[in-house]
């Protein structure tokens, strides 16, 4: 009896983007103000010369106030964009928290562009731009824009925009 064996797709691209360096400062900055302003509040409430103690609303803001950051960090801050033979996947996190999966097929037009991400699109992550563009984009201001067969747009962020554009163009057309 034979077994069907199904092969892996071949990545053709791949990059990982993390967000600028200040996204992460402003997320420590916040932190830090959460966390004295909680230590604030814990120390007020405790008479001279008593013990301090955490209600238990403290411990949990102050849990929170560890473990959200964190969370944001791992869930949310890094953009991963794959393209095999097949298919384009675009994902924020390092546990996939947000993925979107395009069939290679669904491409009609693809295009190297520079954009103004704070004024065009409100800034960085997964955005919807006015123009009706969806944008999926980490940090800088080039990406590639496509054209989907149903007629809607998609703007992926790159470092890299040429490779990128160069592997679907690849997967859109092999053996040219």
């Amino acid at each position: 009896m034979a077994l069907a064996a199904f092969s892996p797709s071949v990545i053709v691209f791949r990059e990982e983007q993390n967000f600028d360096w200040w996204v992460y400062a402003f997320i420590a900055f916040t932190d830090a103000v959460i966390w004295g302003t909680l230590y604030c509040l814990g120390s007020a409430g405790a008479p001279p010369g008593t013990e301090r103690g955490l209600s238990p609303e403290l411990a949990l803001a102050l849990f929170l106030g560890l473990v959200l950051p964190v969370l944001l960090v791992v869930a949310l801050l890094r953009m991963t964009t794959e393209v095999d033979h097949d298919h384009l996947r675009v994902w924020f996190g390092w546990i996939p928290t947000y993925r979107r999966t395009f069939s290679i097929g669904s491409v009609k037009k693809v295009e190297i562009v520079e954009y103004r991400p704070i004024a065009d699109y409100g800034g960085w992550g997964i955005r919807l731009g006015r123009d009706g563009v969806r944008v999926l984009n980490a940090r800088g201001n080039r990406g590639v824009r496509l054209e989907l067969a149903d007629g809607s747009k998609l703007l992926i962020g790159s470092q890299v925009p040429e490779q990128l554009a160069r592997a679907i163009d690849q997967a859109m057309h092999p053996g040219t």
